[in-house]
């Protein structure tokens, strides 16, 4: 069950992080986001993803100059 109170949390988490970094890599924000208390590895269906989702977080493939893939980044 979603707790909408850690969902605003993790959305002004997640807003205060993309004033930071307006584009940052997937597992980075993910590794913070766990640093913080907001999202335990491997749950899915989480506040941090109904967070993500509200403030309408997209995602991007990031490739090098000959297009080999490099990580996917998260942005808004």
């Amino acid at each position: 069950m979603i707790n909408e109170k850690k969902v605003i949390w993790c959305e002004n988490w997640l807003k205060k992080t993309f004033e930071k970094y307006p584009s940052i890599e997937r597992n980075y924000l993910f590794e913070l986001a766990s640093k913080a208390g907001l999202y335990t590895q491997d749950t899915y269906g989480s506040e941090l993803s109904a967070a993500l989702e509200n403030v309408g977080a997209k995602i991007k493939s990031i490739s090098n100059s000959d297009g080999e893939f490099l990580y996917h980044a998260l942005y808004v």
